[in-house]
């Protein structure tokens, strides 16, 4: 039986297939106007590779298929959702709770005309705001009051004011959430944020998931799991899936693939880098887990959430290139996979990234994705001549380094904010590259960075379906909890609670159709002391004895004074099938039985020489390819610059070490 990943990029959608011995990976266009249409053509794709006469017979043969789409991540991105109205407590129409007299998301997701504020809970006040909020034509309505979270009826209220004058069998009927059923988070703001970000989200995911999950069903006749990938790095069903849960899940599926490869090779700090088509990010791994942030941003809106830390820029192999102050600029705008960079000769008509790659010679425009996609190596070449060495009066091959250079720059630069941020210097780590654009990147931005070393992965190319693929079946579950952490503590409204969350978790995962045997649960408290920053404990237990028990587990951070548990989290985890990694032996160092040949380009810093070429698929464990070489995969490229070297693991993937022969 064939477990399947499907990842959903901004310009590639990559798959990965695996009976456990034997993995496929593919590559299609990803199609933005209906995403259905790239999960089938991926699926489709994988099926003809594995041998079968059409995609129903793959389909008889898979056990499960999980998905992680950029759906949610586009439409706040693109801040194409629709009109909202909010109903907040009086005063706090501007603020939504927080410190700034004038909340981000105003205007940005909510009209400042649609946030009404509502001073009790009186049936004339409510149905007044809210045939305001219909005459604007919103067309979903969330309800944040402060302080809702510990007391949630006045919410509660308005919701049964609305529905009763409103009931959903009717035209004019119209969605209604609150924030504390959306988000159990004790701050105000916070809670808000993702009420509106949910409400903003849902209706476009609800549509993509329902018409996929159908095709699937009554179409194809797939009865088996089908499950959406989350952004704490686990995976559920449709039905047990939030909108909020999906953005960027992608990108953080890439960092537990890249923390299970850490633990693998018990690697201890790991820069995990991320570059494709349209974005490049970067996340941190501590002993072989995501390190984790209480302050977390999506897109642009701040909220106090435990998430894995992730930082993204607007670069990829699609980012338009332009010259502004007699200097290179790459992004934000991106051609995306259509019309896509000159090159592709689909109609694009803009300087890019890839264009750049293919004019410097470390493209293969015959060899692309396997020589599934040719090259137009000329039309890029006078792309890159006519928009950007001729406005600086250069040449070709000096424009190409510019812009690779720049590119390079760009994610150094996120590594240097990411060790001001965290305050800690992070050139002692060790890089993880991937993504689609990953090979070509590691050593210029390790170099940058001041790292040494660098690990590039046979699975680089689809690594957040790899990560997909290394997933759990996982559901959070939140609830507010305030207790004073003292020795005399009474812990038996703190175990109840925690077996409510378990028994909730056994049966939603046997709503999904998944038996709960030997299903973990794993513990997080949240426990703040005033004037301290509050910390996230996780706990090797999912029941307490008594109060000193609880205070010793949760403690040894705050010695002095009291603390308090703001927030129980539970994380129940389903554990399935993963690929294997097959370890082969070691052979010698010479990779000549891999060589093709040589190629002129233009390396790092400038200049052309002859490159030596090498096939990915063809270098055995052993084999060490020196600086100056390029390795071609079919789904990918690798540089290794001079002043590096290269050596193919017992895994299948490359350590690159600078200065080392």
């Amino acid at each position: 039986m064939y477990s399947v990943d499907i990842d959903v990029g901004g310009t590639l959608t990559d798959g990965l297939f695996s009976d456990g011995h034997r993995t496929v990976c593919t590559k299609v266009d990803s199609t933005p106007h209906d995403l259905t249409v790239c999960l089938f053509d991926c699926l489709s794709q994988g099926a003809a590779q594995l041998g079968f006469s059409d995609l129903g017979s793959l389909l008889e043969k898979m056990e499960l298929l999980r998905w992680s789409t950029t759906i949610t991540s586009n439409v706040l991105a693109e801040l194409r959702g629709p009109k909202l109205g909010l109903l907040v407590s009086q005063g706090h129409e501007k603020d939504l709770y927080g410190s700034d007299d004038s909340s981000v998301l105003l205007n940005k997701l909510v009209d400042e005309k649609n946030v009404i504020g509502i001073d009790g809970v009186h049936d004339p006040a409510v149905l007044n705001a809210v045939r305001l909020l219909l005459e604007n034509g919103v067309r979903r309505i969330c309800i944040s009051l402060k302080g809702a979270l510990q007391d949630p009826e006045g919410e509660q209220r308005i919701k049964r004011i609305i529905d009763e004058q409103y009931p959903d069998h009717y035209l004019g009927s119209v969605p209604v959430l609150t924030g504390s059923d959306v988000c159990q988070n004790t701050d105000d703001t916070t809670r808000t944020y993702y009420a509106v970000i949910n409400a903003y989200l849902h209706s476009a995911l609800a549509a993509t998931l329902f018409k996929a999950e159908d095709e699937l069903r009554y179409t194809q006749g797939y009865s088996r799991a089908f499950l959406i990938s989350h952004i704490n790095g686990g995976v559920a069903g449709v039905s047990k899936t939030r909108a909020i849960d999906t953005l960027e899940s992608g990108p953080v599926l890439g960092i537990y693939g890249a923390a299970y490869l850490a633990k693998t090779y018990g690697v201890k700090r790991v820069l995990a880098m991320d570059v494709g088509g349209t974005t490049a990010k970067l996340g941190v791994i501590r002993d072989g887990e995501p390190l984790h942030t209480q302050q977390s941003d999506l897109f642009g809106i701040p909220v106090r959430v435990n998430l894995p830390f992730l930082r993204s820029i607007a670069l990829g192999g699609g980012s338009v290139v332009t010259v502004k102050d007699n200097g290179v600029r790459l992004g934000p705008e991106s051609m995306g996979s259509f019309p896509g960079p000159v090159c592709y000769a689909l109609g694009g008509d803009k300087a890019t990234l890839t264009d750049a790659f293919v004019t410097a010679g470390l493209i293969d425009p015959e060899y692309f994705l396997g020589g599934n996609k040719h090259l137009d190596l000329a039309a890029a070449r006078e792309a890159i001549e006519s928009q950007v060495a001729r406005p600086q009066g250069t040449f070709v091959e000096d424009a190409c380094c510019a812009v690779i250079d720049g590119a390079y720059d760009m994610v150094a630069g996120m590594i240097v904010k990411a060790s001001q941020e965290l305050q800690q210097d992070l050139s002692d780590h060790v890089l993880f590259a991937y993504g689609g654009n990953g090979g070509l990147f590691a050593c210029g931005v390790a170099q940058r960075a001041g790292i040494r070393t660098t690990y590039l992965f046979d699975l680089g190319p689809v690594f957040s379906a790899f990560g997909s693929s290394v997933s759990d079946i996982c559901h959070v579950y939140e609830r507010s909890f305030h207790l004073l952490l003292r020795d005399g503590a009474e812990v038996a409204p703190l175990n109840q609670v925690l077996e409510e969350m378990r028994n909730q978790g056994m049966r939603d995962l046997l709503g999904e159709g998944i038996t709960p045997e030997n299903t973990e649960c794993f513990v997080e408290l949240e426990v703040s002391r005033a004037g301290d920053t509050t910390l996230c404990v996780k706990c090797p237990q999912v029941r307490f004895d008594n109060g000193a028990e609880l205070r010793s587990v949760l403690t040894p951070d705050f010695p002095r004074g009291d603390a308090t548990v703001e927030l129980v989290r539970m994380r129940v985890k389903k554990g399935i099938s993963k690929p294997a990694l097959v370890m082969k032996e070691k052979g010698d160092h010479d990779p000549s039985g891999a060589q093709l040949g040589m190629r002129r380009v233009m390396m790092q810093g400038g200049g052309q020489q002859e490159a030596a070429l090498y096939r990915w698929e063809l270098l055995r464990p052993g084999n060490v390819v020196p600086g100056g070489s390029i390795l071609e995969s079919a789904n990918s490229t690798y540089l290794v610059p001079p002043g590096w070297n290269l050596e193919m693991d017992h895994y299948g993937n490359a350590l690159i070490r600078r200065g080392t022969s």
